[in-house]
């Protein structure tokens, strides 16, 4: 289709303009995009993510303990041996010398044999040892380093719900700023707007020179607090990007919301945070540490049986007394430690005893800390639904104001107060918006479920507050 040259100027502003609104679509950046960012730049969790790897290859290193140990060994070895034997020579053999030389040549009652081994040169040897009982130790060991992966996964689990909270609160602590700092500008532009109109009413002489110095201070009290909601939201936008890495923060695409349907009962999300905690895993985890260490602390008074071998490699430099090869079997009872083993059974068994208590103490926090998040989480929609009602009622009563001021019914004050009121209810709608989110964020991380809290954003129920 051709299009007339004189309206390709307005055909190319309408795309430009098309264009800059879907590129700033395209830029704005939605909660799920940010948590992605902050998990993929966040330095804590690879510090978590390398400790779990940490502890998994100390566990895959110690899963061989019970086999074989094979070691190679060379020496060079230099020393002399000094041998002297002396041999008694019995009776029947002297007498049967006697016979068979005709006594010419007797033999002595006694012989010694005199010489100087050299036990110089190299020597090599292959060697073994394998434990076949230790009395439980190994496998206290090994089973010990699998709760530490446990252990490791769990308490990465728990910072990241942590931190998805903590992002919860940053991202939309940012929303309530910008929001705030925008109804803040329109108050200051409403102000401007009374001023302008008081001036023209003082001069038809409708009010006097003080009524309308009191709309000017009204005004500059406007200004006032439209720098202040800037300042925080600035602050606010800093604690984001410091989170996120981030040098510019864009847009952002999930607004603060209500939820209006169903939010679960306390007992459901108390059972769903004993069950999905990664707080409880980490502390299940270390109560298995502390049993498996009760089970080492017992296996010091069992024996210990072992097969053990080794073969000379370099054969021609050995002495006689020193064998070819060797093997055999192996057992060591430990009769009396410099280590008082009763004493370290006593530790372990009360470190198992500290590591159920925390775990009894954990499961009432948790209890407790869902309680408090869910009542919070209620209390703020209650609140979200009461100031509805009020920014309808506060909008209604500055129209009536700013209408009787006109008509010189109403002072400057008045309307001040209702546009005060207005502003107020409008920002505690938000501010209860925002405790809402945050809440129901925390009910979610108390709950070890954020990623439940994820797919409530996209829920039929949810109600955009902006």
């Amino acid at each position: 289709m051709s299009v007339p040259f004189r309206t390709l100027p307005l055909v190319l502003a309408v795309s430009a303009l098309l264009s800059a609104g879907t590129a700033s679509a395209a830029d704005s950046l939605t909660f799920e995009a940010a948590r992605a960012r902050f998990h993929e730049r966040a330095d804590i969790f690879r510090a978590d993510a390398a400790e779990v790897e940490r502890a998994r290859h100390a566990s895959e290193s110690a899963k061989s303990l019970s086999g074989p140990k094979v070691d190679i060994t060379a020496m060079q070895v230099e020393g002399r041996k000094d041998l002297d034997l002396n041999l008694d020579i019995p009776a029947s053999v002297q007498q049967l010398g006697n016979v068979l030389t005709g006594g010419k040549y007797p033999i002595p009652s006694s012989m010694r044999f005199t010489d100087e081994l050299d036990l110089s040169g190299p020597r090599a040897m292959i060697s073994a040892t394998w434990p076949l009982y230790t009395g439980g130790a190994i496998t206290a060991q090994q089973n010990l380093l699998e709760h530490k992966v446990r252990e490791a996964s769990a308490a990465q689990s728990a910072r990241l719900e942590e931190k998805d909270a903590d992002l919860a609160m940053r991202y939309w602590g940012v929303q309530l700023a910008r929001s705030v700092e925008e109804l803040r500008r329109e108050r200051l532009k409403d102000e401007e707007e009374q001023v302008h109109r008081a001036m023209r009413f003082e001069k038809k002489g409708l009010i006097s020179r003080i009524e309308r110095m009191s709309v000017e201070v009204s005004r500059d009290a406007a200004r006032r607090e439209l720098v202040s909601a800037g300042t925080s939201a600035r602050v606010a936008e800093a604690e984001l990007m410091s989170a996120l890495r981030e040098k510019e923060l864009p847009a952002l695409a999930t607004p603060l919301f209500i939820l209006t349907g169903d939010l679960g009962t306390l007992s459901e999300w108390q059972s769903r945070a004993r069950i999905n905690s990664p707080v409880l895993s980490r502390i299940d985890a270390q109560v298995s540490q502390a049993g498996e260490g009760v089970r080492a602390a017992e296996s010091a008074f069992h024996p210990q049986v072992f097969a053990f071998g080794m073969k000379n490699l370099v054969k021609h430099y050995l002495t006689p007394v020193e064998p070819d090869w060797m093997v055999g079997l192996g057992i060591k009872f430990t009769l009396w430690d410099n280590r008082d083993r009763f004493s370290s059974l006593a530790a372990s068994h009360a470190q198992e005893e500290k590591a159920r208590a925390a775990k009894a103490e954990a499961d009432n926090a948790l209890a407790s800390a869902v309680e408090t998040a869910f009542l919070r989480t209620t209390q703020a929609r209650e609140e979200y639904l009461l100031t509805a009602s009020t920014v309808a009622l506060a909008k209604e009563n500055l129209r009536l104001r700013e209408a009787s001021f006109a008509e010189g019914l109403s002072t400057a004050l008045d309307v001040r107060e209702a546009r005060t009121q207005m502003t107020g209810a409008q920002i505690a709608e938000r501010a209860a918006a925002y405790k809402f989110v945050v809440s129901w964020a925390m009910l979610h991380g108390a709950a070890g479920v954020m990623p439940d809290f994820v797919a409530t954003l996209s829920r039929p129920d949810l109600k955009r507050v902006e």
